[in-house]
């Protein structure tokens, strides 16, 4: 039986009794309808991921005792830095879940030339928490205990600016991702769902970003962050 993987920023020691409320203990009992003694999975990226046992249950919250840690082997081996352009609704939503199952370590959506989302600050506010749950799901799902940071929108010259020397997705690119030279760290841009612009490719490019082709065929601005990330998973990573 697959054990459930919960998220908590609370501190997780083995012996101590943590109390859950809300949408946590909603989710536990009524969603996944776990029982007094079932066990679950708490993890952070501080402590690490521990079994638990739920040792009483109520109608609005639940306690648990963290038991022995959980040897975890899914955190990613490379850290990559997504910059993503941002787009509409379950596009960016997936974009997001995909790539936090692939192991990035950081996604910031960019504000590019032809891009057609406009957030207003109220509502940015409300997509940054959105977004930082589907990574949250996602981590939960994949069997990491390391969440992507999901950081404010930013425009693309400011990331390239600020994360020099990376990888820039493009159908008009050139260079080979297996030719690239990766260390312990990768820059990853990828436009919304029109493109980069001419001046956009040409601003990464002055900021040492090879310009990739991933293929014959053009790929959705959800699509190519997989291919990629599955293939410098494969080439530095941990395929």
């Amino acid at each position: 039986m697959r054990i459930s993987r919960i998220y908590l920023t609370q501190n997780l020691i083995s012996g101590d009794t943590i109390t859950l409320q809300g949408e946590t203990a909603h989710y536990l009992t009524r969603v996944l309808r776990l029982k007094s003694g079932e066990n679950f999975n708490p993890f952070n990226e501080t402590d690490g991921e521990f079994s638990a046992a739920i040792t009483n249950l109520t109608r609005n919250q639940l306690t648990a005792t963290i038991n022995s840690p959980v040897v975890n082997t899914a955190n990613p081996q490379i850290l990559v830095n997504l910059g993503l352009g941002l787009s509409r609704g379950e596009r960016m939503d997936y974009g997001i879940q995909k790539a936090t199952e692939l192991g990035v370590s950081s996604i910031t959506p960019l504000i590019t030339a032809r891009g057609e989302v406009k957030l207003s600050e109220d509502r940015q506010t409300n997509r940054l928490q959105h977004w930082q749950k589907v990574a949250i799901s996602a981590s939960e799902q994949c069997g990491r205990t390391t969440v992507p940071t999901i950081t404010a929108p930013n425009t693309l010259t400011n990331w390239v600016q600020e994360n020099k020397a990376g990888i820039v997705l493009d159908h008009r690119g050139s260079d080979a991702i297996a030719e690239q030279t990766i260390k312990d760290q990768i820059n990853l841009l990828v436009g919304a769902e029109g493109g980069l612009s001419e001046h956009e490719l040409e601003i990464a490019q002055q900021n040492q970003y090879a310009v990739i082709k991933l293929g014959p065929r053009i790929l959705r601005t959800e699509t190519a962050p997989i291919v990629a990330l599955s293939v410098l998973q494969y080439l530095f990573g941990d395929f």
